[in-house]
């Protein structure tokens, strides 16, 4: 049987990527704003080997406008490498007035899963989709504040557990 998760991933709402911002692109970027176009290659080209060096030696790496990213460590000791995004930078990403990409299956925002399972059916008969028991899960509100993650209010399901 086909899972929930498929049907999204085939159907939902998604950025189509479109082609990567290279060095060089950043580069003229920021030539535009005066700097030199070379000189602006060689930071663009060092800035990796810095953040590997200070992330190396535990140090998290502020970078203004773009975010912070810090290695943590879990429970069986496997190293992570975790990014915040600024905030001005996730607020102007999220946007959807300013974003000019493209979103594949736009219209089908928004579905139940019942409408995945109408879909995911018709096309795979022979692979139902199996809906998961009980109502779809809920999900905490999230605002950001002095950069911390902190939940706007608890949920039923906090008061279960």
């Amino acid at each position: 049987m086909a899972r929930l998760v498929q049907a999204v991933g085939r159907y939902g709402p998604r950025v189509v990527d479109g082609p990567h911002a290279r060095p060089k692109d950043l580069a003229d970027w920021m030539a535009v704003a005066g700097l030199n176009r070379n000189v602006a290659r060689m930071v663009i080209g060092e800035l990796g080997n810095a953040m590997r060096f200070h992330l190396l030696r535990g140090s998290p790496v502020v970078i203004p406008g773009v975010g912070r990213l810090r290695v943590t460590v879990s429970q069986d000791m496997e190293l992570r490498m975790r990014f915040a995004p600024d905030r001005a930078l996730l607020r102007d990403v999220q946007d959807r007035e300013q974003f000019t990409g493209r979103i594949a299956n736009a219209q089908r925002g928004g579905l139940s899963h019942a409408e995945y399972k109408e879909l995911w059916d018709a096309e795979f008969p022979d692979d139902p989709l199996q809906i998961p028991a009980g109502p779809p899960r809920k999900t905490r509100p999230v605002v950001l504040r002095r950069g911390k993650r902190r939940k706007l209010a608890p949920t039923a399901e906090d008061a279960e557990t």
